[in-house]
This record gives C-alpha cells, structure tokens and sequence, in this order.
C-alpha cells in the first residue's frame, strides 16, 4: 500500500478478480463519515481541509448532523458562502432540530421559528409537506388553530379547500351579520349543508339552561345554538345574548363549519 496520506486505497472485487484504486482525501473523509467513524473523519478534516473553507464546514456540518448535535450543525452550514448548494440539506437539520430538540421539549416558539427558517431555506423544486405537517403540530399546541388548519391544509396538498377556508376567516373578519353556533349536531345526527335553512325556537322551560334556543330543521330538532364558553369563538352570539333579539319565527342560513368544529350561521331578521 502506498504511504501518500493524500490517498486511500479500497479493494474492489469483480469477476474473481481484485482491483485497488486511490480516491482522494474529499473521499476518504466520506468514507469515515460513512463508516460513523467521526472523530476520525474531524481530525482529517482539520488537517487538510482549512484551506477549502466551504468543504471544510460542508464536512464539519454533516457529522455533526449524524451525530445529532443540530445546533454546531446548522452553525457550520451557515458559514458555508455558496449557500444554494446546501439549501435541502440546511433545511432538513433545521427540521430535525425543531421535531427532535424543540417540539418534545415543549419548547415550541423556538420549534416554529426554526421549522418557519426551514421552509424558507428548502428549494421550491423540493416538497415541504412533512414540514408543514409539523408546522400545524407546534402550531395546535400554541393554540394557534386557524395557523394550524392552514399548514395542514398545505401539508395535505388540499388548496381548494385552503382557499376556501381563507375565505372563511375573511368574512369572519368583516361581516356585521348577526352569527351563531349551532352545537349538539352530532347528538342528533345531523349533518350540515351550506345554505341550509334553520329555525330557531326558545326554550325557557329548559332544565338545563333557561335561555336555551333549540334549533330545527323543518319539524325536527338538530341542535341548539351555543351558549358555552367552550361552544363560542369570536363574532359568535350565545343564546344568553340572543335571547331578547330574536322572535319564536326567526331563522338561520347554514354558512360553513368552521375549524372542523363551529356550524356557523347568519340570524335571518
């Protein structure tokens, strides 16, 4: 075997046959990358690699990747100048970083932070829905939901319906109509349609709440209109509140369910 340092030498078999050939040391440092055997692969690295600042903290970035150490690993990538060659692979520490160091540990401000930089930095010809996916999860437990809803949207490629729910929220936003929740549809095994067409009845004789609004669809009950603080969101009338503005003929238009969670409709004066 040759002593040239430069070199390392790997025996290849074809045919019965043995071959040798020399690869350079860029090659021998992924070979020990390869062989996990990373303080050898370092020691290397700092040898014969500091005068190629961009391979150097290329090499120092995936081991310490490997190694799980995300934080030296992304320090060392963004130091490399040439940054577009690097940008999926910054992007999946900066993933893992924020799934693994961050999210476990509650730690979820710093897990969107790093997941938000991770989606900047992955190439448009990449496909980030796994990290939207766990966008919407550190989003959810920030008690984000309409964020959220919104990654998981992206994340499932479900764009029409994206659209639709940015829509949602916009008239949530402006509208001056007077809304509702409708509450206890699955109770009564209904299913909502938009345009649907309620009517509301007061039930002051109810045991359970004496400002109760049963709703119904033709002759039969469907629901009730919301009166909870676990039931009510923003814009959303309660019964409590309604009570006095509406008449035993008043009416409702089915809007959308929102969130997965909220019937909402527009009281019909």
């Amino acid at each position: 075997m040759d002593n040239n340092k430069d070199y390392l030498y790997v025996d290849s078999s074809k045919d019965s046959q043995q071959t040798k050939f020399k690869v350079s040391k860029t090659s021998k440092i992924e070979y020990l990358i390869n062989e996990k055997k990373y303080s050898k692969a370092l020691t290397l690295i700092d040898e014969s690699l500091k005068n190629d600042s961009d391979q150097y903290y290329y090499f120092k970035a995936i081991i310490y990747d490997k190694q799980e150490d995300y934080e030296k690993s992304i320090n060392f990538f963004n130091k490399i100048k040439n940054q577009s060659e690097i940008k999926l692979l910054k992007s999946k520490v900066l993933y893992k970083r924020a799934k693994i160091s961050y999210f476990p540990a509650l730690e979820y401000e710093k897990a969107l932070e790093l997941i938000n930089e991770a989606l900047n930095t992955i190439p448009e010809n990449q496909d980030p829905s796994e990290y939207y996916f766990l966008k919407g999860e550190i989003l959810e437990a920030l008690k984000d939901f309409i964020g959220a809803k919104k990654a998981y949207l992206i994340a499932y490629k479900e764009f029409e319906k994206l659209k639709e729910f940015e829509k949602q929220i916009e008239y949530l936003k402006n509208t001056d109509d007077t809304l509702i929740n409708i509450t206890g549809g699955y109770y009564y095994n209904f299913t909502p349609t938009n345009g649907m067409i309620v009517n509301l009845v007061k039930e002051p004789e109810n045991e359970h709440d004496s400002d109760a609004i049963a709703v119904y669809l033709d002759k039969e009950k469907i629901g009730y209109v919301a009166n909870s603080e676990y039931t009510l969101m923003d814009k959303v009338k309660s019964a409590s509140k309604l009570k006095n503005q509406i008449s035993d003929n008043t009416s409702a238009e089915i809007l959308f369910v929102y969130l997965d969670e909220y019937t909402i409709a527009r009281i019909i004066f």
